[in-house]
């Protein structure tokens, strides 16, 4: 065996090594590749899964925020048609004509009397003159009256805008139910 055929056997032996290990690394470089696409995949599913789930939450919360904001809408619309009501009643009584108006002051005093004692009367400018056996003072009060007893310490107030408040306060559920069912 010569200098020749050993160098041969040994070159030979060098690329067979030098294949093996190549085909071995390519192997293994398919394998890591393989691997690295698979995560990749998952990481890729997991963030469209994180996303849908993201953009579900945002459209909850955006369609509840919705919700909210139309329910105070309403709610402000209702209240301002209640209060427009209102107002439109305190127009009709402002406006009632002299005969209706000395009536009713009259109901509000007897009213009154079964109250307590009456010794002060206060009415608005106009209406003093339904009630000249009283030495009624005046008010700022659209109508109707305030009493009170002798020594002042009691007093009821049947004027217009506290009777019409208080009955916006007592009947409110039963106004709401008679204007919006």
């Amino acid at each position: 065996m010569g200098l020749e055929t050993v160098k041969e056997e040994i070159l030979n032996s060098a690329k067979e090594k030098a294949n093996s290990l190549t085909a071995e690394a390519r192997k293994e470089a398919n394998q890591i590749t393989r691997e690295v696409e698979r995560k990749a995949e998952e990481m890729r599913e997991k963030s469209e899964a994180e996303a849908k789930r993201t953009i579900d939450l945002i459209k909850r919360q955006e369609l509840a925020s919705a919700e909210l904001e139309n329910k105070k809408m309403l709610l402000e619309a209702k209240k301002q048609i209640i209060d427009d009501v209102f107002a439109e009643a305190k127009q009709r009584i402002e406006s009632l004509d002299d005969r209706k108006r000395e009536a009713y002051i009259k109901k509000l005093l007897e009213k009154a009397k079964k109250d307590i004692h009456v010794a002060y009367v206060y009415l608005n400018k106009k209406d003093a003159k339904y009630l000249k056996e009283h030495d009624a003072e005046t008010a700022s009060i659209i109508g109707g009256l305030i009493a009170e007893n002798k020594d002042k310490t009691v007093r009821v107030d049947y004027s217009f805008e506290t009777l019409l408040q208080s009955i916006k306060e007592s009947e409110l559920q039963n106004i709401n139910k008679v204007l919006f069912g």
